[in-house]
């Protein structure tokens, strides 16, 4: 298993081969960072993503990069991006979830509402090969139909 030093180190060396100059290891995968399941009390801590999960996030990331580009431009907020089985579980997240691929965000655009995020995905090109979800104080993104998952989704 990657140490959180080892993930940063591969990770970032990957960003910069792709370009990829906006967005950090750390806010890809949080190693280490620690989840406390609601009912039982239980804790664990976020693993590091297979290294063949990274073409996942760097597809990702060029998306999340056009999106920062697009006017008025503005930095991009993650709030959750990959999730190990364990950890997602512990969370609440669904089963099949996309975070566990390194192929979904939960993200915030500052100065944009989470509506105007999705909207904008739903205008992108790629749209079809998109999921899309509408929260009250974020949007989740996902490149589901990029791998082979059903796309596209809303909700």
């Amino acid at each position: 298993m990657m140490t959180k030093h080892e993930w940063s180190v591969v990770c970032a060396e990957a960003l910069c081969r792709e370009g990829v100059e906006n967005f950090h290891p750390l806010e890809i995968a949080d190693v280490g960072r620690e989840a406390l399941h609601a009912t039982s009390r239980s804790r664990t801590r976020l693993k590091a993503p297979e290294l063949s999960l990274l073409p996942n996030a760097i597809t990702l990331c060029k998306l999340l990069c056009e999106l920062r580009e697009a006017l008025p431009v503005g930095p991009i907020l993650v709030n959750s991006w990959f999730r190990d089985f364990d950890y997602n579980y512990r969370i609440g997240g669904v089963s099949t979830s996309m975070h566990m691929t390194c192929g979904a965000a939960d993200i915030t655009k500052v100065g944009w509402l989470p509506g105007e995020v999705a909207e904008w995905f739903d205008a992108h090109e790629e749209s079809k090969q998109l999921g899309i979800g509408r929260y009250q104080m974020f949007t989740h993104i996902d490149i589901r139909g990029k791998l082979d998952r059903p796309a596209p989704a809303r909700w």
